[in-house]
């Protein structure tokens, strides 16, 4: 696995981070947002690019996937794959070229250099080339992005398409997502504060995560001893609003059934689930909603958001690859920025608890009512 993330490079970096409850957010400093206030946000200030990348979302990507491989020996004979996820794609660049044009009309016969990699697709050819990949497919689904490629390349596995399949998922903080959200009106000023009554928004952060997916017999023909297995994948669309999540979380409900359902375990088998938790009045109400429904007895659950940030199309891999350390440690993670139970909820995310589990699941929603789910197990 790999990561980049607020709390610095390296999986290792995130999950000390993710287990202490850090609150990593910050006022907004590596550009200017044009917002009356800089927003908090899970920010990198010291990226360091050695890849010589187009934009920022690919420079975080590369660094993602290269910690992703380097356990890897010989690859030589092995197809691997890649599925990029993203939303913002190379806007970072866009944006800075649309301002100077705007100024400076000399500047349009750039264009062609200058938004080369601003579509989705072209950050993944960038990073199949530079890592020798054997081919590559793009993803964006909003927020439900980054589960959604490791959903993707199980199935690419296990249907020989490769022999071992890289996912990605990255975003980079801009003008657009700050702008965006801060329109509708969800981003909370006093930083996210996921399940807590006082709640009013999230917290945008930027960061990259990666996962090799593999089958048995090709990690060990790679050399890599496996961390878990992706058991279960669970996909769906609600589209109740463009915005809104449902409010009973049906979309959601289909997509933790059946991420269960293909890994074979009942919901009382699940010993924690790691949360979208955005942080938004109406997200998190919906969410728990979803989770009473599939659970009876609802197992340890927490968010992430506070310390990273909601890293978008990055967050669902990112917060994976946190979720799958977390099942390997016996740990389920507090939840930073939580204090207060909704009574609109009525149950509050763990404290940080140690439990010996044998699977955890973790939840990414996004606009548009896209839905993912997947099952984390420990490899027997």
């Amino acid at each position: 696995m790999g990561a980049l993330c607020t709390a610095g490079s390296g999986v290792g970096a995130g999950r000390d981070a993710v287990y202490r409850g850090s609150d990593r957010l910050s006022p907004l400093s590596i550009f200017e947002s044009g917002l009356k206030a800089a927003p908090l946000c899970g920010q990198i200030t010291d990226l360091r690019d050695e890849f010589e990348s187009p934009n920022r979302t690919i420079a975080l990507s590369c660094i993602a996937a290269r910690e992703a491989l380097a356990a890897v020996g010989d690859r030589r004979g092995v197809a691997i794959g890649l599925v990029f996820a993203t939303t913002v794609g190379g806007i970072t660049r866009s944006e800075l070229f649309y301002k100077a044009l705007r100024t400076d009309a000399l500047v349009a016969p750039n264009a062609a250099r200058e938004l080369a990699f601003h579509e989705p697709c072209a950050a993944a050819g960038f990073l199949c080339r530079a890592f020798g990949l054997a081919g590559f497919y793009t993803l964006s689904t909003a927020c439900s992005t980054g589960l959604h490629a490791v959903g993707m390349a199980k199935r690419l596995v296990e249907q020989g398409d490769f022999d071992a399949c890289l996912a990605v998922g990255a975003d980079a903080l801009s003008l657009l997502t700050l702008r965006g959200f801060s329109s509708l009106m969800l981003i909370d000023p006093a930083g996210c504060r996921p399940f807590d009554e006082r709640r009013a928004g999230t917290s945008l952060g930027e960061g990259a995560g990666a996962m090799l997916v593999a089958s048995e017999a090709t990690a060990h023909r790679l050399g890599v001893p496996p961390l878990a297995r992706v058991a279960g994948w669970g996909a769906s669309a609600d589209c109740h609003h463009m915005t809104a999540p449902h409010p009973e979380g049906l979309g959601a409900q289909k997509a933790m059934r059946a991420a269960l359902d293909e890994a074979g375990i009942a919901p009382a088998d699940v010993g924690a689930i790691a949360t979208h938790g955005t942080a938004t009045p109406d997200n998190d109400k919906s969410e728990i909603a979803a989770v009473r429904a599939v659970f009876a007895d609802v197992p340890p659950f927490f968010s992430v958001k506070r310390t990273l940030g909601h890293t978008l199309a990055a967050s669902g891999i990112l917060e994976a690859v946190f979720a799958v350390c977390a099942l390997r440690d016996g740990i389920v993670p507090p939840t930073a920025g939580f204090e207060q139970t909704d009574p609109a909820i009525g149950l509050a995310p763990s404290a940080g608890v140690r439990r010996d589990m044998r699977h955890i699941v973790k939840n990414s929603f996004g606009f548009g009512g896209n839905n993912a789910s997947a099952v984390f197990s420990l490899s027997s």
